[in-house]
């Protein structure tokens, strides 16, 4: 796993602002979450015990630390110096030209401005993210110019960054056999992902491309009088509406998995690691036996909530026209159940669904969570 970014695909650009990140926070009273750690500098030669892990993580919480990846650390932190140029680089005008047609489409491409979702009582989100669906990372001249001298530098990382997604999903794979994870993500065969692999019972639906999700995200401290009414919450609780996700760490203290104890936990920062959990589309397929993980973002700690908390992502997807229904493993049959009860929606119509609907559906209000309908299933939205 000692894949690196070559050299020559790097801009020497001096203008791009450094990122410097903040400070861990020194709070002592915080509840982190037990989250275990793949080690993929062990993947040829303690595979066994690298599935072992994976295994007791999805069937405890779906999140893991990977570690070993041999993403090359400055090419890393130089992916969240561009993430904060997105942000504080692009001007407000040129950000409108770039807006997401959400509502629209159901599509996050360009920008999800502040403001767009409602987090609870009126209160909307102070949260911007600018979205690549890998299709259309092309021409260069689609993104804020801001950004384009760092087009290919952005695409060279992605295929490096591929690596890691890649091998964990061979993992995953090892946990429920027949419910191949790997089989449902994007080959390498391009210098980016750019086509989706057919699943083992699936043929492949020829010129219908994966639509994996690469993001830069920045939040926003909520201002005191409206963290008072969203009792600290900055985006609520929720699956992701993909495959497996990738989160490249950083130190704001912020993100909180629901454990199965029913409590929130916080993700503790780890230099360089990356954060992988299971979303729905890979759910839906496993029968639920691949758990797609609650979590939630809250305000940081108080010695971190002067800090923009600046993101870095990646969003597997399966490619686009496949029923999310039961994979016919033996596994997946036995186990496993069957989450549709109406038609099954197919890949791309529920990531657009959830996409549209997301923030902005009429709910119905509960304790704990609220929840809505998509395809005939309860969505929740936890607190």
């Amino acid at each position: 796993m000692s894949t690196t970014i070559d050299d020559a695909t790097t801009p020497s650009l001096d203008a791009l602002p450094r990122w410097i990140p903040p400070r861990p926070t020194t709070e002592t009273n915080l509840d982190w979450a037990d989250i275990l750690t793949v080690d993929l500098s062990l993947y040829d030669t303690a595979r066994d015990e690298l599935v072992d892990t994976i295994s007791r993580a999805l069937q405890r919480d779906g999140f893991f630390y990977v570690v070993g990846h041999g993403l090359d650390p400055e090419k890393l932190h130089r992916q969240f110096s561009i993430s904060q140029l997105t942000f504080e680089g692009v001007s407000q005008e040129e950000k409108e030209v770039h807006r997401a047609p959400i509502a629209e489409e159901g599509s996050f491409i360009g920008y999800k401005l502040q403001k767009y979702w409602e987090i609870t009582n009126g209160i909307r989100d102070r949260i911007e993210h600018y979205n690549f669906y890998l299709q259309q990372l092309d021409p260069i001249t689609r993104h804020p110019k801001p950004i384009q001298p760092y087009v290919e530098e952005i695409k060279a990382f992605i295929a490096v960054g591929w690596v890691s997604l890649r091998s964990s999903a061979t993992l995953i794979q090892g946990y429920t056999p027949g419910c191949s994870a790997s089989r449902t993500l994007p080959d390498r065969r391009s210098p980016w992902p750019r086509r989706g692999l057919p699943l083992e019972t699936a043929p492949r639906p020829e010129g219908r491309p994966s639509n994996d999700l690469f993001r830069y995200m920045i939040y926003d401290p909520l201002p005191t009088d409206e963290a008072a009414k969203t009792n600290n919450v900055m985006l609520n609780g929720h699956t992701d509406f993909e495959t497996v996700t990738i989160l490249a760490s950083q130190p704001v203290t912020a993100l909180q998995i629901l454990m199965p104890d029913g409590k929130w936990r916080y993700v503790q920062h780890r230099d360089n690691a990356l954060v992988i959990n299971i979303g729905d589309q890979l759910s839906f397929m496993s029968g639920g036996l691949l758990k797609g993980t609650i979590h939630r973002v809250v305000q940081a700690p108080p010695d971190q909530r002067r800090y923009r908390r600046v993101g870095v992502f990646h969003f597997a997807q399966l490619f686009d026209g496949v029923p999310l229904e039961p994979l016919p493993s033996k596994k997946v049959q036995e186990q496993g159940r069957r989450i549709f009860e109406e038609r099954v929606p197919t890949s791309d119509e529920w990531h657009a669904a959830r996409v549209k609907s997301y923030g902005n559906a009429k709910l119905v209000k509960g304790d704990k969570y609220d929840v809505e309908y998509i395809a005939g299933l309860q969505v929740r939205h936890w607190h």
